[in-house]
């Protein structure tokens, strides 16, 4: 298992810090999030969640509560894109 850590900007402390209301999965994934943010605005990603997130946008797209991942999206789609050619066997 990995941990991923990233720095957020204050746009993205601000979606991601707005109250959740519900209690549907995508509500419980915000929730979780929330309390991974630390004091200077890291938040800690695990391959779970990682994981969760991928399967919401996947299967839900964009929409209310999908855009308050927009810059958690863009950091790891930046990661893959770093990593991509190590999987692929290159420098």
């Amino acid at each position: 298992m990995f941990v991923v850590t990233i720095d957020l900007g204050p746009d993205a402390i601000e979606a991601l810090r707005k109250p959740v209301h519900g209690q549907g999965g995508f509500q419980g994934l915000l929730r979780d999030l929330q309390g991974q943010i630390s004091n200077d605005n890291q938040v800690v990603l695990t391959q779970e969640v990682i994981e969760r997130i991928a399967r919401y946008v996947h299967q839900y797209g964009q929409g209310g509560f999908q855009g308050r991942l927009d810059t958690i999206l863009q950091e790891l789609g930046l990661l893959a894109r770093t990593l991509a050619p190590l999987a692929a066997g290159g420098p």
